[in-house]
């Protein structure tokens, strides 16, 4: 059996190590945690956020509601009526992200396009396709829209020409040709042929996302920042379409946000921002409070009143308001996206106009605003994992009365936002994710627990040491005589 000393020097030694160790891992723990996850996820072609990012993983649903028209008759009748719309759908998309001719570059950033593919999922969908939906016929309030700076004199033979392929400003079309499809307009067919028109549409069809499924190039190409040299910038754009500025003017034209993927840990910011290409613009969402998904807690962001307002409400919101193009700025709830959108009078607003002015859904009847319409991302704080995304968006049509073109003025409100459709883009944290992340959340929490086991073990050990190491020099001490025998030392 080994002696005393050795057992406590085994003892001390072990316990030395464990309380060491355990109280430089509990010290020393978060940062190494921090190391390891910057490591997976910084963008590199070997990270393992990379192919999550390439091929998002997790299924994505797009879900259209379409409004219809329901008093055309009265409407053309000259009746003193408000707009009636009804909402039809939903009709839901899978959607699917690539990143494709993906560049990396020297200075911690990568170039992609980001190519997306939508399929119909019928048992899903509330209708069919095959709904035919009335509505402000776009072309004709494009034409109206464009012209409208055009003296009198030119207007008028444009509203006679325009008469010759349209009785009236609306237009009938099933779901799919509004969405994907294409609608075929006379117009359309003209402009492809004279392209010195003052009106620039390079489409032969009319639609919301027509030529967008498959395309390459729609949304433009990105180059967005890895992380790679400054962590916190993980996945915040630099620029779209080569440029880091857009048609908006001062900082409304920044290209700024993330593209919504990937996001460096947030701490609880009061607001975060999200570029949207379809806007050409970005977004700021507002800190809501604590949110609680598959049981992993994170911070809710949600959009506000301030999310299109442009200065009517917040002075740093001015820069949306462009009088010149505007002709006067329109009142705060809905940007106006048509140079963007190849002239079209099109703005975009919250779903049956929430969060905005009043004097907008008060010249609409069959709105229902509620507050499960609002854009909302969820995010868990350490990992800065989304875990929802519920991008919610309307999509409008100025309607203004335009002297000199009759075929425009129809509309009883010479000054009308009509919504045309909305849409609910929404992305949810799947069981296996959500394993993963409870996973590394529990390892970041537990295990310094586990170190100061480690460490009160080691206590526990080196007291033990110590223990018999004073017990054996305490027992030595009290057996050894005092004075030798005489008799023994005679011998």
């Amino acid at each position: 059996m080994p002696s005393a000393e050795k057992k406590s020097a085994i003892l001390m030694t072990c316990g030395s190590f464990l309380v060491v160790g355990g109280a430089v891992m509990v010290v020393f723990w978060p940062t190494i945690f921090f190391a390891q996850l910057k490591s997976m996820m910084t963008l590199t072609p070997t990270s393992t956020s990379f192919e999550i990012w390439r091929d998002v993983p997790i299924p994505m649903y797009l879900e259209c509601f379409m409004f219809n028209v329901t008093n055309v008759d009265d409407i053309l009748a000259g009746k003193n009526v408000t707009l009636e719309v009804e909402e039809l759908g939903p009709y839901v998309y899978k959607e699917s992200h690539t990143k494709k001719n993906i560049t990396w570059n020297d200075n911690g950033t990568v170039t992609f396009y980001n190519e997306r593919f939508w399929h119909y999922v019928p048992e899903m969908s509330n209708g069919s396709l095959s709904d035919m939906i009335v509505s402000i016929n776009p072309i004709v309030a494009t034409v109206a829209y464009v012209m409208r700076h055009q003296p009198t004199i030119l207007r008028v033979p444009v509203d006679v020409f325009m008469r010759m392929y349209h009785d009236n400003m609306f237009i009938s079309a099933n779901v799919s040709d509004w969405l994907f499809d294409g609608i075929d307009d006379p117009i359309l067919d003209i402009a492809q042929r004279f392209p010195d028109l003052p009106i620039t549409i390079p489409y032969d069809k009319f639609g919301w996302f027509y030529t967008r499924n498959g395309s390459l190039e729609y949304d433009g190409i990105f180059l967005m920042n890895t992380g790679e040299n400054d962590f916190s910038q993980l996945g915040n754009l630099e620029k779209w379409k080569y440029s880091n500025r857009t048609e908006f003017r001062d900082q409304c034209g920044d290209v700024r946000g993330s593209t919504g993927e990937l996001w460096a840990p947030e701490l609880g910011q009061p607001e975060i921002t999200i570029f949207a290409p379809d806007i050409c613009t970005y977004m700021n969402l507002a800190k809501v409070g604590p949110t609680r998904i598959q049981g992993i807690d994170g911070v809710l962001y949600a959009a506000n009143e301030s999310l299109f307002d442009n200065g009517y409400r917040y002075p740093n919101k001015a820069c949306y308001c462009d009088e010149v193009r505007d002709d006067n700025c329109i009142q705060s709830g809905a940007l106006n996206v048509s140079s963007c959108r190849f002239g079209a009078p099109a703005f975009v607003s919250q779903p049956h106009f929430l969060n905005s002015d009043p004097y907008y859904p008060k010249k609409i009847k069959g709105l229902s605003p509620n507050e499960d319409m609002n854009f909302q991302l969820a995010l868990e704080m350490y990992t800065g994992m989304p875990l929802r995304v519920a991008a919610q968006l309307q999509i409008n049509l100025l309607v203004r009365h335009i002297r000199g073109f009759s075929l425009n003025n129809q509309l009883p409100d010479g000054d009308t936002l009509v919504p045309m459709f909305w849409f609910r883009q929404e992305v949810r944290v799947t069981d296996e994710y959500a394993r993963l992340a409870r996973f590394a959340l529990n390892l970041r929490s537990g295990l310094p627990y586990g170190f100061y086991a480690l460490t009160v073990i080691g206590v526990f050990l080196l007291v033990g040491g110590i223990f018999i190491l004073m017990r054996k020099l305490l027992k030595t001490t009290d057996t050894s005589p005092i004075l030798e025998s005489p008799h023994e030392e005679i011998q």
